[in-house]
């Protein structure tokens, strides 16, 4: 016998969420991979909280009663694949402005070097680069909630974290809640912190001092 119910939570990302069962009048697990094909576009559109789904109730290996062989019958938002949502974001346009800061970076750095400037500069660069940092995280959390398929790659936001971005990237994690629950970006981003932290704590020591000084005199 199908039953129904309404979504009350649902992790995009992972795939799975709760639904409240009208008849029984009990909270049950679902998972995306129960998810039956639409029959019109015999495609899975994922669901979203507040859509309406039949199932059938079934156990998981635990024994635990989940909902199971799910359609969705009124959905909240509209097919992705067939409607583009409102708040999509542009991310080639947030790609390219990477770029462009990258160099724009780059260029500052080279400048304070040749002034012999650089450690009185980092405090500005790594509040340029944390508040770009956290821009592109927020760029990529949207694109997430608008079930984009395109994504900024990971590669770029530990990169920007590596130059000094890393304060905003740990801020971003936190308030928006994007890419703290991935144990290996986790992994690879803390490890970009120390990194980061021990190439900070070398430029600013005696040998990293003289190091900048004999660097500042070749380029000029």
């Amino acid at each position: 016998m199908r039953l129904t119910g309404k979504v009350v939570f649902w992790q995009d990302q992972k795939g799975f969420g709760f639904l409240f069962c009208e008849q029984s009048q009990e909270k049950l697990f679902f998972h995306i991979r129960d998810l039956m094909p639409n029959s019109d576009t015999q495609a899975k559109v994922r669901p979203a909280e507040g859509d309406t789904l039949s199932f059938v109730r079934g156990t998981d290996k635990q024994g635990r009663a989940i909902a199971t062989e799910l359609m969705i019958q009124s959905s909240q938002t509209p097919p992705v694949a067939t409607t583009k949502r409102k708040n999509a974001v542009d991310l080639v346009y947030a790609q390219d402005v990477a770029l462009y800061f990258r160099a724009a970076f780059l260029m500052l750095v080279i400048i304070a070097l040749l002034f012999g400037s650089l450690p009185y500069v980092l405090p500005i660069l790594y509040i340029e680069a944390s508040l770009f940092t956290y821009w592109l995280y927020q760029a990529d959390k949207n694109a997430a909630i608008a079930r984009q398929p395109q994504r900024l790659p990971e590669e770029s936001l530990q990169m920007f974290s590596l130059i000094g971005g890393w304060p905003g990237a740990l801020f971003a994690q936190k308030k928006l809640a994007h890419k703290s629950s991935k144990p290996l970006f986790q992994r690879e981003f803390w490890l970009v912190v120390l990194a980061n932290c021990i190439l900070l704590s070398w430029l600013l020591s005696q040998h990293g001092q003289q190091f900048l000084s004999r660097l500042a005199l070749f380029t000029l």
